[in-house]
């Protein structure tokens, strides 16, 4: 194999949201993703996995939290452990940056952009910066309650 056969192709990812400035209740209005993927095969094939791994990536970042207590998972069923269903999904605006690279996998990256978008949205908009996920309504009420001590 040739190195240069082997090209990280790029992602990144912005949100738009609204945030309530006492109680901390936040909601994502709008997701932009974009993916610099090298030759595109099948654009629709491409923008259904795009919009699955934005999908999978906001469940992460806000929905889908896996509590351990003494080194044991407390989640053990989906019935406690609820990721986030397509029609709850906010806008999404999907650029695909073609070009011609070798094709690149588009299933799986998108995730890692969601959640350092959201939470650098909800930074831009009341000045929190929120470290962990879940992004919950208490961990930014809890920034802005601290922000006014």
């Amino acid at each position: 194999w040739r190195r240069e056969d082997f090209r990280q192709h790029s992602r990144t990812g912005a949100a738009t949201v609204e945030v309530n400035p006492t109680s901390g209740a936040f909601e994502v209005k709008k997701l932009t993703v974009a993916m610099d993927l090298g030759t595109v095969i099948n654009p629709d094939g491409v923008r259904a996995q795009i919009e699955g791994s934005t999908l999978w990536g906001m469940s992460l970042a806000l929905f889908e939290a896996a509590p351990l207590k003494g080194g044991t998972l407390q989640v053990t069923n989906f019935d406690a452990y609820t990721p986030m269903r397509m029609s709850e999904m906010p806008e999404l605006d999907i650029s695909i940056i073609a070009n011609n690279d070798p094709p690149s996998g588009c299933g799986e990256p998108a995730v890692t952009v969601v959640a350092p978008a959201i939470a650098n949205a909800i930074f831009n908009a009341v000045g929190v910066r929120v470290r962990s996920l879940p992004i919950t309504q208490a961990e930014v009420r809890k920034g802005l309650q601290a922000k006014k001590a």
